[in-house]
């Protein structure tokens, strides 16, 4: 064989190896209202190419070996072949809300994620652990429910702009489990007062003066999509200070389904004695006002949970002083979550509202009018904008991506997200709505 034969075999030989080493990663973080779909989606591309255990491996923050866990997981990591891009492909997701998703990818502060290390010993399982290695960095992407404009985050101009969209997220008011029966309906006008104010008789809402007992708000802190999506809906300006209020940290008996203490969200979101809470992450300090009532939870699966539960017995703290406001009151809680969130709210206790009269009803896929999660007449409130309490998800992503990226990112977009919707119910697909609205909380138009 010729020496110029075997140079070009070698640098061939040499070439391949180095394409069948290549390894690309993917970080993600953002919308926790948006996670199913996300997971799901990511799943799906995996397993699309081989089966999970020999093309690919997954671990994720959840006790519990199976992809119900996963796809509801804060942290996760993948390895393997995803399609169309060659070698290892490397996905680490860190849900940590739309806005502060934003504010991550822009530089402004790293969230934490599983190392590759906590993949372990690969094998055909969903491993979960709470234990797992994890370090911080900076993402290159977010899914975020809401637009950039409605987020501080103006340190850089995120991209794509004007195409980030890749679905619409629907959210529902809700009561927590044992709302009075003619609690029905919230206006845009009494989410204001309420949000204002913190609290405000439940008269405001049923029109009967003899209903006294007392109606609490309970929210997102800043850092949440969900957050400011309900704020620019109410158009009550998405970086104005609320009260919310949340559970105390020993408020909840999850055995008994009851809320036994609740306080105004420390300053710090993490209290102290009687009204300290579960997390200092419940503090809101992304537009900068660290106030006594501005946080929130800093999860949507905390707050979801804490609506199944009754307050028939409840004390009640300023998030200041060690001595409550009140002492074994009946009260209700009034709060906002995405239709997939709400879904499982309800099915543990809580009570649907109606916006403004209108209201949806979210039920599972399977069964559903296009797979959206809603029945017929439901969807079509969304998709005709009669029901306006939505916005887009958006995937935003820093600076420029490399071919690899790209393909990534067109795939998701194109193909995967779409399918991770069709089998979570965690949001529509663009092509089912023809209406649409220029920005968050904008009026709802449609075509003529």
């Amino acid at each position: 064989m010729k020496l110029k034969n075997i140079l070009a075999g070698t640098l061939f030989a040499g070439l391949a190896a180095s394409a069948s080493a290549q390894t690309t990663e993917i970080t993600i973080t953002g919308a926790t209202a948006f996670r199913q779909a996300t997971m799901q989606a990511i799943y799906d591309a995996y397993t699309s190419v081989g089966a999970l255990g020999t093309s690919f491996n997954v671990c994720h923050d959840f006790n519990g070996d199976n992809l119900s866990q996963l796809i509801a997981s804060n942290k996760a990591v993948f390895s393997g072949t995803f399609p169309g891009i060659t070698g290892t492909t490397v996905i680490r997701t860190s849900f940590n809300g739309s806005t502060e998703g934003l504010n991550a990818i822009a530089g402004n502060n790293d969230p934490s994620f599983l190392t590759v290390e906590a993949l372990g010993t690969p094998g055909a399982v969903i491993k979960g652990s709470t234990t797992t290695p994890t370090e911080t960095l900076r993402p290159k992407f977010s899914f975020s429910d809401v637009y950039q404009s409605s987020s501080p985050v103006d340190n850089e101009v995120l991209n794509p702009v004007g195409a980030s969209a890749v679905g619409i997220v629907a959210f529902t008011m809700l009561a927590n489990e044992g709302a009075p029966e003619n609690l029905t309906n919230v206006t845009n006008q009494q989410a204001r007062a309420l949000w204002a104010n913190g609290i405000q008789p439940l008269s405001l809402f049923t029109g009967d003066p003899a209903d006294t007992d007392l109606v609490f708000a309970t929210g997102r802190n800043d850092g949440s999509g969900t957050r400011a999506a309900y704020l620019t809906e109410w158009t009550y300006g998405v970086a104005n200070l609320v009260n919310q209020y949340i559970a105390t940290n020993t408020g909840v008996d999850a055995t008994a389904g009851t809320i036994s203490a609740i306080t105004l969200v420390p300053a710090d979101g993490l209290g102290s004695g009687n009204f300290v809470t579960n997390s200092a992450k419940n503090a809101s300090t992304l537009w900068g006002n660290a106030n006594v009532g501005n946080g929130g939870y800093s999860s949507s699966s905390a707050l979801r949970s804490l609506m199944g539960y009754t307050s028939a017995v409840t004390d009640v703290y300023d998030g200041e002083t060690d001595a409550p406001l009140l002492e074994d009151a009946n009260i209700h809680l009034i709060t906002w979550l995405s239709t997939a969130d709400a879904r499982n709210a309800v099915s543990a206790g809580a009570k649907l509202l109606n916006y403004n009269g209108v209201g949806v009803t979210p039920i599972s896929a399977s069964g559903s009018y296009l797979n959206s999660g809603f029945n017929e007449e439901d969807f079509k409130k969304l998709a005709t904008g009669a029901y306006s309490p939505w916005s887009y998800q958006h995937l935003y992503y820093s600076g420029s991506l490399s071919a690899n990226e790209q393909a990534w990112y067109t795939a998701m977009k194109s193909t995967w997200i779409p399918t991770g919707l069709q089998t979570t119910s965690n949001g529509v697909r663009l092509g089912d709505v023809t209406v649409s609205r220029p920005d968050d909380g904008f009026p709802i138009v449609a075509p003529l």
